[in-house]
């Protein structure tokens, strides 16, 4: 996975919807638009049932850094 500058890793994003980034099974975890921002925002994997907190930019999704 990639870094970006002051974020941690790129997280997969496909078709508008965020991948589990521990599983990758569940396809569906989170819905991005393309416009979207936010910090610290709680993604929750139904299938592994991990919670994983990211960061959005522009409709990109890394895995947050800082508290």
């Amino acid at each position: 996975m990639q870094t970006h500058g002051k974020y941690g890793k790129m997280l997969t994003v496909r078709n508008g919807w965020l991948s589990c980034p521990f599983c990758r099974k569940n396809g569906r975890m989170m819905k991005v638009r393309p416009d979207a921002e936010g910090e610290r925002v709680t993604a929750y994997c139904r299938v592994c049932k991990k919670e994983i907190l990211i960061d959005i930019h522009k409709g990109a999704c890394f895995e947050s850094q800082g508290q």
